[in-house]
């Protein structure tokens, strides 16, 4: 795509080994970027497909909603769930943190590779406006 994108993977909140000043910093830092950084196309909330959504994971959401960035919702690590299950299990996440059912959740697994067109599309549909 010829450099005219960039994932950057911000420190994640949810099981890391950081001591509660090392999160109260790297919370900062996440706020300060989203704030600051212009050229965002859009935001990728991570959540486990495995577990409801945390608490750490709601306020994420709505400090995204807050912003007024664009953003949606990959419920990761599909492929550890019977993929009969996938469909409704999103649509529980996002009735629990989207009700109102405005924002994508999609499914994914980077270890099975599956789901993949649907996010890339997603994904497209944000980048090929820049």
């Amino acid at each position: 795509m010829d450099n005219k994108f960039h994932f950057v993977d911000l420190p994640g909140y949810g099981y890391s080994k950081m001591s509660k000043e090392e999160q109260i910093k790297c919370g900062h830092f996440i706020e300060e970027y989203l704030q600051t950084r212009k050229q965002i196309a859009v935001v990728i909330l991570v959540v486990d497909i495995r577990h409801s959504p945390s608490v750490d994971d709601k306020a994420m959401y709505d400090y995204l909603i807050k912003t007024n960035k664009p953003f949606f919702i990959i419920a990761n690590k599909a492929d550890k769930v019977a993929i009969t299950k996938v469909d409704n299990i999103v649509k529980e996440i996002q009735e629990f943190l989207n009700p109102m059912h405005d924002i994508h959740f999609l499914p994914f697994s980077s270890e099975r590779k599956i789901y993949i067109k649907d996010v890339w599309d997603e994904i497209e549909s944000y980048i090929f406006d820049i």
